[in-house]
């Protein structure tokens, strides 16, 4: 299992599962390419609407456990 630990204040509404893991994450989003997904504009642009790069870094480094 991968965790990560991020600043809640780098969130953005948009989707977090895309801001938190990546544009890999939509692989296996039900939502990808529909009206309701929340992700389409941090797959355009790279960075949520707070202009912060995706994916969030972990405030502990690059741990993952």
């Amino acid at each position: 299992m991968k965790t990560k630990i991020i600043s809640q204040k780098m969130l953005s509404a948009e989707c977090w599962t895309v801001q938190v893991w990546g544009i890999n994450a939509c692989r296996d989003c039900d939502y990808q390419r529909t009206k309701e997904c929340g992700g389409e504009q941090i797959l355009k642009t790279g960075k949520n609407t707070l202009g912060n790069e995706i994916p969030l870094p972990d405030i502990r480094g690059n741990h993952e456990s």
